[in-house]
């Protein structure tokens, strides 16, 4: 699951008539979202190391128990998943990957020598995840991290409330973390009779929720995680 090799980026936009590729929405201006912004008066300064506090408040108010502290901004999603695997795993360690999964959640664990048990979803099954084969992969006491994501990318198909509350159940009897890229949940919609899956890092200390600003919002250029 290599990494892209021609990207978008590197064929470049101009010279692309129609995008088949991408997995974000169009991109969008800053004058998009209303703001009016002197940029000439903008101080290049360090800022705080976790994020600007004000943005962690925010994003913690997506989640019922969460608290700005428990909050870190990274530079992209990507950087928050290399964090995550760099700050959880050693050689040797065991981890759960549903694929198809970003290449991160496969490559960094690898490259850290890590024991990579991955579970692959079926188009027989309509992509959705079998929470009890995950579970059977697990090895208590030795499984570090189980990842996965939702809504799952590509299919965008989703976990229901059950089976989340299940994952986060099988990472707290295992000892496990639980990273849920929830990069996509902004683009989901509750229906008449059902609300939107909580955030996985409001269910658990042992689970944690990665998200960015460029899928959903069309903001990469914001490298904001």
């Amino acid at each position: 699951m290599p990494i892209e090799v021609e990207s978008p980026e590197q064929l470049g936009y101009d010279t692309i008539t129609n995008n088949l590729s991408e997995s974000s929405v169009a991109d969008r201006r800053l004058a998009d979202l209303g703001l009016q912004l002197e940029l000439d008066d903008l101080l290049l300064r360090y800022g705080d190391h976790l994020g600007d506090p004000v943005l962690r408040e925010a994003i913690a108010s997506c989640g019922d128990g969460v608290r700005a502290d428990d909050v870190v901004v990274t530079p992209g999603a990507a950087a928050a998943l290399f964090c995550a695997a760099t700050s959880l795993l050693d050689r040797g360690d065991h981890v759960v990957v549903v694929r198809t999964n970003y290449a991160t959640n496969l490559e960094t664990p690898r490259a850290i020598g890590a024991d990579v048990d991955v579970v692959d979803l079926d188009f027989d099954r309509n992509w959705q995840l079998d929470v009890e084969r995950l579970a059977a992969r697990v090895r208590p006491g030795a499984t570090r991290l189980i990842s996965v994501t939702c809504p799952h990318n590509p299919t965008g198909t989703m976990l229901d409330l059950e089976s989340l509350q299940a994952l986060v159940g099988v990472a707290e009897r295992s000892g496990a973390v639980l990273l849920v890229d929830e990069t996509y949940r902004d683009l989901t919609h509750a229906g008449p009779e059902q609300n939107p899956l909580p955030m996985a890092a409001s269910l658990s200390t042992r689970a944690i929720s990665v998200s960015s600003m460029s899928k959903a919002y069309g903001l990469p250029g914001l490298r904001v995680g």
